[in-house]
């Protein structure tokens, strides 16, 4: 399974505990032009959350994901795994999930997907970080 290096998992750490703070959400926006980034536990199935990680635009008045990517995490008192499984991005009209559930219980994941997954996310989520200076 392929998972996020280390600085990127540090910077997904970082967000998810902001969140966590503020009940499974937050809003960052430091508005210095660029999109707010919007942080979010969507789900927890078997022993992993699930987090939603987005910047919104707006065309005809509708939220636009741009991008927006879910991640499945996984700690015990070893180990750290963050591996995102999905991508949307709706001016693209791109919308691919690589994690399959059925009934809360993982049933397969789409490898070759998720390294191209993984390889945006360590790119994006160290520009967040500059972007959004944390």
């Amino acid at each position: 399974m392929k998972i996020l290096n280390k600085t990127a998992t540090n910077i997904f750490l970082r967000l998810v505990a902001l969140a966590k703070e503020n009940n499974g959400y937050v809003k960052l926006d430091n508005k210095k032009g660029v999109m707010p980034l919007i942080v979010e536990k969507v789900e927890q199935i078997e022993d992993y959350e699930i987090y939603s990680l987005a910047h919104y635009g707006t065309q005809n008045g509708d939220l636009m994901a741009d991008p927006e990517m879910c991640f499945l995490l996984a700690q015990n008192d070893k180990d750290t795994i963050v591996m995102p499984y999905s991508f949307r991005n709706d001016y693209m009209g791109i919308d691919q999930i690589d994690l399959f559930i059925e009934n809360g219980k993982i049933k397969g994941i789409r490898h070759k997907a998720v390294t191209k997954n993984v390889a945006f996310a360590n790119t994006w989520l160290k520009n967040i970080q500059n972007q959004q200076l944390i």
